[in-house]
């Protein structure tokens, strides 16, 4: 997860609480840790409510691993970028992400406004981009819209489809286009 802000922490919990390991990146060691403590109150809630267990959320919490070392990315097999919507800011965390784990894993972008062809120029094998716009809060918002850039391909889809099912969350394909749905 690259961007520790309200939408990157709300996709690390989701994440998280159905049992993947997270590597939350941010630009400060204090902005990754302020992403995960997102997570950590979303427990501490569950807890109290007496929804999860404290040794279920302690699992939870352990799963997040929140750094600002690109290197700490080599072993993750997709990648969501969620940082400020600026395409210079995302070109260059995208390129930073690239040079760390190569061009075969899948890399996606959870904008909101920005088109999803214009962002995947930014990786060097275009087909394994694609946009994965959560709304939020995340951890309340069921859909998720899968944005198929020009050069998206089966592989970036399919991949896409899965994590968030996997998220418990509602995932709808739409084109590259103004607003997307």
């Amino acid at each position: 997860m690259l961007g520790a802000g309200l939408m990157g922490a709300g996709i690390t919990y989701v994440s998280a609480k159905a049992g993947l390991e997270v590597v939350l990146l941010d630009m400060s060691q204090e902005g990754a840790e302020r992403g995960k403590a997102y997570s950590e109150r979303l427990v501490q809630k569950d807890v109290g409510r007496k929804r999860m267990s404290e040794e279920a959320g302690a699992e939870l919490l352990g799963r997040i691993h929140p750094t600002t070392d690109f290197e700490d990315l080599k072993d993750c097999d997709f990648i969501i970028e969620a940082v400020f919507e600026d395409s210079q800011i995302k070109a260059d965390v995208t390129k930073k992400a690239e040079a760390v784990v190569g061009a075969d894993t899948i890399f996606g972008s959870n904008t909101s406004t920005l088109p999803i062809t214009g962002l995947q120029k930014n990786w060097s094998k275009p087909e394994n981009f694609i946009g994965v716009h959560f709304f939020s809060p995340v951890e309340k918002m069921p859909l998720v819209e899968m944005i198929m850039g020009k050069e998206t391909g089966d592989k970036a889809l399919a991949m896409a489809l899965d994590f968030t099912r996997r998220i418990k969350k509602t995932p709808i394909v739409v084109n590259d286009s103004r607003g997307f749905y």
